[in-house]
């Protein structure tokens, strides 16, 4: 995303937010599974209530993200109210909004744009209701802390999983990144670029925004085999195995053959694709442990302790000679 797109959608969103309906909040497309009963310290931390907001519900990695939340808050004795965005900017910011009127004692925010999303972190700021930002960063306004991957490592570990596969020739490469704008799309790319800086002999010959989802992935990856012929590219690289995977099918129907992929997130279909040969390796990212652990932070905020600015989760490199070692994401 451009800065003046940035600009605008900042305008627009102070300017219809008050306007907008709060709590627009929808169902996940899966009842998420029994959470676990609360602990011994559920007494003490009872009463308090958190909100989340979402990007989206019809993604299995923000199923998974949600399931963590819900997860951790029950056994904390905490109220979690949880809210899908639906893939919209200003449906976020109306939710943030619903949750500050609300009267939560903190908000947790997985924003779908970092720029976009701005004016409602300092609407909860003007509100003085802590926020923490789970698994996606904002570009204004303060947050308690950080809590998820370090994209940009995970786009250094891209990118050096990649020098290995090419070896010295190196190659061409497509490149299919996540949302446009969205941190991890931003930070990943940036982590990449380190790498494809100091080696030359790698080549990014398309690049496309396929919004972490697999039906675009699917439709982008089909008109890209029209303009590449077998043979002239040697290696994808996607920001999610979402995107990578479906990659890897339509490149192999159009007999695109010895093909390293490179993916992200380390799903259940990304483990299946390493184990078949139809994937090279993917980053794991653990997306209910990121729930959890930002339910933990809160505690840690309730309970008066110093957050750092960032709570890392791991970010291995998953390939068929560890991938026994570990279990898909989700």
């Amino acid at each position: 995303m451009t800065i003046s797109f940035g600009s605008i959608q900042r305008f627009a969103a102070f300017a219809l937010m008050g306007s907008l309906m709060t709590g627009c909040g929808g169902s996940g497309p899966e009842t998420a599974a029994p959470s676990p009963a609360p602990s011994a310290n559920a007494t003490k931390a009872s009463g308090k209530r958190i909100g989340a907001v979402l990007p989206m519900f019809n993604h299995p990695f923000f199923v998974a993200q949600k399931q963590g939340l819900e997860e951790q808050a029950k056994s904390l004795g905490y109220s979690m109210d949880v809210r899908d965005g639906q893939d919209d900017d200003l449906k976020q910011i109306a939710q943030v909004e619903g949750l500050i009127e609300k009267g939560v004692d903190l908000i947790i925010l997985c924003p779908r744009d970092s720029e976009a999303l701005v004016p409602a972190v300092e609407a909860a700021n003007k509100a003085k209701i802590p926020v923490i930002t789970l698994n996606r960063r904002v570009n204004g306004g303060e947050v308690v802390t950080y809590v998820g991957a370090d994209d940009v490592a995970g786009g250094v570990s891209q990118g050096e999983a990649l020098v290995k596969a090419l070896g010295t020739k190196g190659g061409k490469i497509i490149y299919l990144q996540g949302t446009q704008g969205s941190s991890p799309q931003r930070s990943r790319k940036e982590g990449l670029d380190k790498i494809l800086n100091a080696h030359k002999e790698i080549v990014i010959a398309d690049s496309r925004f396929a919004d972490f989802q697999e039906d675009k992935a699917k439709s982008m990856m089909t008109d890209l085999a029209q303009r590449f012929k077998p043979g002239q590219i040697q290696a994808i690289v996607s920001q999610a195995d979402e995107m990578a995977v479906p990659a890897a099918e339509v490149a192999k129907a159009e007999g695109w053959k010895d093909l390293i992929v490179i993916g992200f997130n380390g799903n259940r279909d990304g483990f299946e694709a390493i184990k078949s040969g139809a994937m090279t390796a993917t980053i794991l990212q653990d997306a209910a442990l990121q729930g959890r652990k930002s339910v933990e932070a809160a505690k840690e905020f309730f309970d008066g302790k110093k957050l750092g600015k960032e709570i890392y989760t791991e970010l291995p490199v998953v390939d068929k000679t560890n991938i026994d070692k570990y279990k898909a994401a989700y």
